[in-house]
């Protein structure tokens, strides 16, 4: 597959994997962690905006901010409240990077620490997943696994500033697939 068109086709999957997700947030059949979402969706506007200063953007990450943004006001709305500390590390994590980008200029380290950010703040969904995989929609994690598939072969430069966000991700949508489409199964 051409990295251009994968480019494209990731970032559409990633966008269109939120409507189920949202349909079933709205019909209360998925109840997503609200400090999660936000954690991501504000992570998301970091990555893009640091990414993109490293001329590193990708369709991905443009999908994400523009779907996240909505399923965190949804989260908020109709999700299941945490705020424990690995919540209060991902907000650090997050913050952690601002303030390097701006001291030292460097938009890879604010890529650096929110994709660690990404990755602490998933544990609050993970959790949820493992104890009730039903209150996830498996359809949207599916897709967003397959959105992260094209992420990775779109690709141009394995460096951090290209890579680490589809890695990232692709660790995140591997393990809710995992805990919500595999696991109920075993």
């Amino acid at each position: 597959m051409n990295k251009a068109i994968a480019d494209r086709v990731s970032g559409v999957l990633f966008f269109l994997a939120f409507v189920p997700y949202i349909l079933t947030i709205l019909n209360g059949l998925t109840q997503p962690s609200p400090i999660s979402w936000a954690i991501w969706g504000s992570v998301d506007v970091l990555t893009l905006v640091a990414m993109k200063k490293k001329n590193a953007l990708n369709g991905q990450i443009i999908g994400a901010v523009a779907g996240a943004s909505i399923t965190t006001v949804l989260a908020i709305m109709f999700g299941k409240p945490t705020m424990g500390s690995i919540e209060w590390v991902s907000i650090g994590g997050a913050v952690v990077g601002i303030v390097l980008w701006q001291i030292k200029g460097d938009a890879l380290l604010a890529i650096i620490s929110s994709q660690a950010a990404i990755l602490i703040g998933a544990i609050p969904t993970f959790a949820g997943a493992y104890s009730n995989p039903a209150q996830e929609n498996p359809i949207a994690w599916l897709i967003w696994f397959s959105s992260c598939v094209c992420a990775l072969i779109a690709v141009d430069k394995w460096d951090l500033a290209h890579a680490l966000q589809p890695i990232t991700f692709t660790i995140v949508e591997g393990t809710m697939v995992f805990l919500v489409v595999i696991l109920p199964h075993l």
